[in-house]
């Protein structure tokens, strides 16, 4: 009797020790959806600061890893990448096989093209495609890597991407992104052409000016050379002009001279 008195009293208290802990328990699981429902409502500081209450207690660790993943993202949400890298290179670390993994990686090529690590993301995600082929981030993965190959001006390589990613995931939420970028490589190329044209023509015209300066010169320069001998001209025609004004005066004093003669012969004969 004694023993069945102490094994009931036993199964009490191991009841009574389940119960609290699964009352100490249910309200961070309660808390656990309630941040959730505060992420999904953008409010990020709040939810963070729920996440971070149940990273803290050591009686919630079947909920930590995903405590974790969202606590990360309220940071990433939030902008604040510097804290929002920590958190994840720390869940990548202490969970490599949680549900969340593969989500985590995809971040993290987030984070490098936010932080304008344009050759970093596309190598990212190069390998996080190669290493999951059949992942729903492959469409968005895809897509950075055609933003990070715009954004460093590889246009050409850029546009084979967004191609690739019409063709191949036609139902993404990035196509019509993709388009818009496409359209965006169209108008550059456009604007290319059209700056080499007016960069032609502005040499054309240099090219054209010049010429004209030098021809120009050129003009002035004979001008010159025949206003000179205009000069010339003209000083020779008034030393030509002078010198048959004297011829003329002299023959006509020779003719005064002559008739003054005759007359003088004249007198003499008469005399």
């Amino acid at each position: 009797m004694e023993r069945n008195a102490l094994r009931f009293k036993l199964l009490v208290f191991s009841l009574f020790m389940a119960m609290q802990a699964t009352a100490s328990a249910a309200p961070l699981e309660d808390e656990f959806l309630y941040a959730l429902d505060l992420f999904r409502e953008a409010r990020y500081e709040q939810s963070s600061r729920l996440f971070q209450t149940i990273l803290d207690d050591p009686d919630s660790l079947e909920i930590h890893g995903e405590s974790e993943y969202w606590l990360f993202r309220c940071y990433f949400e939030n902008n604040d990448l510097t804290e929002a890298t920590e958190i994840l290179e720390d869940f990548l670390i202490q969970y490599p096989s949680h549900k969340y993994n593969t989500d985590a990686r995809y971040y993290k090529g987030r984070i490098l093209f936010l932080q304008e690590e344009y050759e970093n993301t596309i190598h990212f995600y190069s390998s996080f495609l190669t290493t999951f082929p059949l992942s729903s981030y492959g469409s968005n993965s895809l897509f950075w890597i055609g933003e990070s190959l715009y954004y460093l001006g590889r246009f050409e390589e850029a546009e084979e991407i967004y191609n690739n990613l019409l063709k191949n995931y036609p139902r993404s939420v990035k196509v019509e992104a993709a388009r818009y970028r496409l359209s965006l490589i169209e108008y550059c190329y456009r604007e290319e052409e059209l700056l080499k044209l007016l960069q032609w023509s502005h040499e054309e015209f240099l090219k054209s000016s010049s010429e004209y300066e030098l021809k120009e010169k050129e003009f002035n320069q004979a001008l010159s050379v025949y206003q000179e001998k205009l000069i010339e001209l003209t000083k020779t025609r008034e030393l030509y002009e002078n010198r048959l004004n004297l011829l003329q005066l002299k023959e006509s004093l020779l003719q005064l001279k002559e008739t003054l003669m005759k007359d003088n012969n004249g007198g003499d004969q008469n005399d």
